[in-house]
């Protein structure tokens, strides 16, 4: 389920041709090994004000860990996301996020040929400033819904309030309709005491579909689901 801010811009689209736990540390060896491999532009969108989305890295993990072990972002999220969030747990995220067995096809689509694209990573790092704050990415659908697929987030609590994932969910959602021409749709639901996110989803082109009452259950608390959809332009 998502998670805060609003706003709108307009973002740069750079062309690109919900976590485990594990057992993985980093030496600082290790580290500047995995600073040198990632020096490689894996940037898809650009935001503007220092905002920007791009690949997951193994060197995210430490601000990743810091920001996502936040129990008020947690609240807004499915229990899939861990609580508390350790350097472990971004690690097992990330590694997840680069594995081939995890991306989509991406490029034209046919009833005849399906996608005719490479596989791309479905998941994304949201980096301010060069610092990992948060992530965004999509589920795809199985099945009759293999059209489909949810879309889903969380940012930093240091910058909510900011307009940052407002800006982020439009500029992702329109890299999305031109990677991955599969989809027809796109589904997101949002706890109904998350205004925020009800608000960034409509101006980012979202349509308010419906409420699933009492369909969670988060820390004992039931909840009704807002269902939103968007269809391709």
């Amino acid at each position: 389920m998502p998670l805060q801010p609003q706003a709108d811009s307009v973002a740069k689209i750079v062309p690109l041709v919900f976590g485990r736990s594990c057992n993985l540390t980093l030496t600082s060896q290790m580290m500047t090994h995995i600073r040198k491999e990632e020096k490689l532009d894996d940037t898809i969108l650009d935001c503007g004000g220092g905002v920007s989305v791009r690949k997951h890295h193994l060197s995210d993990a430490v601000s990743c860990s810091r920001h996502a072990n936040n129990r008020n972002v947690w609240l807004n999220l499915r229990d899939r996301f861990p609580h508390p969030y350790t350097e472990d747990s971004a690690l097992s995220w990330i590694k997840h996020c680069q594995s081939a067995d995890s991306h989509a096809f991406s490029g034209a689509w046919s009833d005849e040929g399906g996608a005719t694209g490479p596989r791309v990573p479905t998941q994304y790092a949201i980096v301010i400033n060069g610092e990992a704050v948060g992530a965004i990415g999509l589920d795809f659908g199985s099945d009759v819904y293999f059209r489909t697929a949810e879309l889903g987030y969380w940012l930093s609590e240091d910058h909510w309030g900011k307009g940052v994932m407002g800006r982020v969910v439009r500029a992702f959602t329109t890299w999305s309709w031109q990677t991955f021409d599969i989809l027809v749709r796109l589904n997101a639901e949002v706890v109904a005491t998350n205004i925020a996110s009800t608000t960034l989803l409509e101006r980012a082109g979202f349509e308010y579909e419906g409420r699933r009452r009492n369909a969670v259950c988060k820390v004992g608390v039931m909840q009704d689901v807002l269902i939103f959809g968007a269809l391709r332009p």
